[in-house]
């Protein structure tokens, strides 16, 4: 098991949205029928009632069918549509950051729920974080989370899972919209009854320092902590870069093929009074 972050990987969104000129098209037709229909776009509800939504839906879902089918694909495609108005922000978690959000003090108040973008996608380190995508369901690395300002002050997050290569497909578990308003407590509260937040559930997860996401509050401070931390050290964002092609070396072939989508690495915290560190590479 190799932990990643090189580079931005292949996300859910180039996976899962047949192409641009499909996005173009469908996300158009979208945004003329919300407005014909006075249509609150950022209502996930709303959002899903349109008849453009249902007719993406079918084109993209396959055979897959029925209520939890049409749910899942419903929430991929508000975060989808969003991330694509926003511009496609992706931010690269490095695993040195990572690590720094799980075990860091942290004092919320410098952080009043500012968002970085409307919509955007944050990618972590493969195979750092884990989780279930459903209740008796096999644990999965999360490869990353959608987030969306949704309407009435409210924030929606959608994460993926299961991104791997050889495995067609994705997992996605939808968060219910929750208000911004109390985001300031997110990056301070524990959550577990029992535990550390983000302490390993993996059978031998505590020898690679491997993390695990169980609950809605430990998705929220995972978000609520790398939002603070981001507004607070501005600097840490490094410069917008495109992934690199595979290596030639086999051993340090990337867990997933790399994005075509241009991202900005999350870099962890300067050392000495110096810049963030800016050449993080992966841990085997």
């Amino acid at each position: 098991m190799s932990i990643d972050d090189r580079w931005a990987r292949l996300t859910p969104y180039e996976i899962g949205i047949p192409g641009r000129e499909f996005a173009n098209r469908v996300f158009a037709s979208i945004a003329d029928e919300a407005r014909s229909r006075a249509s609150d776009l950022r209502d996930p509800g709303a959002f899903l009632m349109l008849g453009e939504v249902g007719r993406a839906i079918r084109e993209i879902q396959g055979s897959e069918r029925g209520g939890d089918a049409l749910q899942r694909f419903g929430a991929f495609l508000f975060h989808s549509f969003h991330f694509h108005a926003a511009g496609e922000p992706i931010y690269l978690i490095q695993t040195s950051t990572a690590r720094h959000l799980v075990s860091a003090s942290f004092d919320s108040t410098g952080w009043d729920g500012d968002l970085p973008a409307d919509s955007g996608y944050l990618q972590l380190p493969s195979h750092l974080f884990w989780s279930a995508p459903g209740e008796g369901d096999a644990a999965e690395p999360i490869d990353g989370l959608f987030w969306t300002r949704a309407a009435r002050g409210t924030l929606a997050l959608l994460v993926a899972l299961g991104l791997r290569r050889g495995r067609p497909g994705i997992s996605v578990t939808e968060l219910p919209p929750v208000s911004l308003s109390g985001a300031q407590r997110w990056p301070i509260e524990q959550v577990r009854a029992d535990g550390e937040d983000f302490s390993t559930l993996l059978p031998g997860g505590e020898l690679d320092q491997l993390y695990s996401v169980g609950t809605m509050g430990e998705v929220l401070k995972l978000v609520g902590r790398t939002f603070a931390y981001m507004a607070a050290i501005p600097e840490a964002l490094g410069p917008t870069e495109t992934s690199s092609g595979s290596p030639a070396d086999s051993e340090l072939q990337p867990t997933a093929p790399p994005s075509a989508i241009p991202f900005r690495r999350v870099r962890p915290p300067a050392t000495e009074g110096g810049p963030p560190d800016q050449t993080e590479r992966p841990h085997a």
